[in-house]
């Protein structure tokens, strides 16, 4: 989804672990396993309050952490590390130890890892730095005396390989001694994932104003907001209003002209789903979700997605993988936008009855957007975009402030008739006004003979 995948960027995840730890994110199907990364954030976001001096400390010292990973699998698999693998060990042990005093997160159990920078440094100089020290073997203490000294080169040389045998055998020694804490390593850098990870996520729930979601048997949101959008329309100076919405098992149907925000209504809700099962804070003021086990979003042009095949079709298929996915799995969110719309008026109405009178006999959320009329029973939930403020069409209207007359709040609606404000919209943008009196007419004419 890509706003999804437009946020994660937003994330200031300082780590290549952090980074690593998003890509291998987990789409949350229980309810407590979201409870549970819900209550690490609101962890997160109270020592990011409380303190910030802290967490601003940590963040500095993440920035001197790197992935040895590689270097940790070669160790549990038996090989002898070089000394930049063991460089590399050292200095994120120590970094390690030093966010380990001061890391105010409770759920991580971050390890020590005293004993691997004993290990790695013998002078107990905790420096960032690495070599095969004097203290390590006195033999080779006396060799590298006896090398400095001597000026006869085949002397020299002998020593020389000698040192380079003694180190050798040093490495094997520390190797098989680090090879004990290789666990421990592992679970260092799975924390230091977990925290930069969270951080960050702390910082981006404060910097969307996201919001706690409730976890509940039922689906209602207030104040939605698509953070997105709303930082954009923000750096126009513009307001985003939010939208409340509540939805059942079944079928809602939501109506309501061109520009009116019903795409940004699915796409929104989406992505709040997505956020609440990855473990996120929500973009609304307030909300009761629950989990489902797959989320469905058929929204634009899919022509691009099957090679050869017409955008009909290719809804068509999406349309096909859904109806077969809730015969075994009813726990779905299916988030339908203007469904057939591709094709020729008559049949698209078809169509769009037929998903309907499916999709509500389970027990999936489906929302479904329409510019047909008459789709839907009467036992069919009806919701409509408010539209145009009457009151607004007597001020200058151009197309950098058309929002501004739309009212995007949701209404229950009784009738299923979709509004017709295409013609005042295109006034308002001054489209051609020949054009605009021949549709006019035409419209006049049609209804004067029905």
């Amino acid at each position: 989804m890509v706003e999804l995948e437009y946020l994660f960027k937003k994330l200031e995840i300082i780590t290549p672990l952090g980074q690593k730890f998003l890509r291998n994110i987990e789409f949350l199907k229980s309810k407590d396993e979201i409870n549970n990364e819900i209550i690490k954030l609101e962890k997160a976001i109270k020592a990011y309050e409380n303190k910030k001096d802290t967490i601003e400390n940590i963040k500095l010292k993440l920035m001197n952490i790197k992935d040895i990973s590689g270097t940790t699998e070669r160790l549990k698999s038996g090989y002898i590390l070089d000394d930049i693998e063991l460089f590399e060990l050292k200095s994120f042990a120590l970094t390690y130890e030093e966010i380990k005093k001061i890391n105010p997160l409770d759920f991580l159990s971050f390890p020590t890892l005293n004993e691997v920078i004993n290990i790695l440094d013998p002078d107990g100089n905790r420096l960032s730095t690495f070599y095969i020290y004097d203290s390590y073997s006195h033999e080779l203490s006396e060799i590298r005396k006896k090398r400095k000294k001597t000026d006869n080169e085949e002397e020299r040389e002998q020593l020389y390989e000698l040192e380079m045998q003694i180190e050798d055998e040093i490495r094997e020694e520390l190797s098989k001694k680090l090879r004990t804490y290789a666990s421990d390593i592992e679970q260092g850098l799975r924390d230091i994932a977990e925290l930069d990870f969270t951080i960050a996520k702390a910082y981006f729930t404060k910097k969307f104003n996201l919001t706690k979601p409730e976890i509940s048997e039922t689906y209602e949101i207030k104040g939605m907001f698509n953070p997105v959008i709303k930082e954009k329309l923000e750096e126009e100076n513009k307001e985003y209003q939010p939208v409340d919405i509540t939805l059942k098992p079944g079928v809602t149907l939501i109506t309501g002209a061109n520009m009116t925000g019903k795409t940004v209504i699915l796409k929104t809700i989406a992505l709040l789903q997505n956020l609440f099962q990855y473990g996120f804070y929500i973009p609304a003021k307030s909300a009761k979700l629950y989990p489902v086990n797959k989320i469905f979003l058929i929204s634009g042009d899919y022509q691009s997605l099957f090679s050869g095949l017409s955008s009909y079709a290719a809804e068509m298929l999406k349309i096909n993988e859904i109806l077969k996915y809730i015969k075994t799995d009813e726990n779905a969110l299916i988030l339908l936008d203007e469904l057939a719309r591709n094709t020729n008026p008559h049949e698209g109405k078809l169509i769009v009855k037929g998903v309907i009178e499916i999709l509500n006999n389970k027990k999936s959320i489906s929302l479904i957007t329409t510019h047909f009329n008459n789709v839907a029973d009467k036992g069919i939930r009806k919701l409509r975009i408010k539209g145009i403020k009457k009151e607004k069409l007597t001020e200058n209207i151009n197309p950098e402030n058309i929002t501004e007359i739309i009212d995007y709040s949701l209404i229950e609606e009784n009738e299923e008739i979709v509004p017709e404000e295409a013609i005042t919209i295109a006034r308002l943008l001054n489209i051609d006004e020949e054009l605009l009196d021949t549709i006019e007419r035409i419209k006049k004419e049609e209804t004067f003979h029905e």
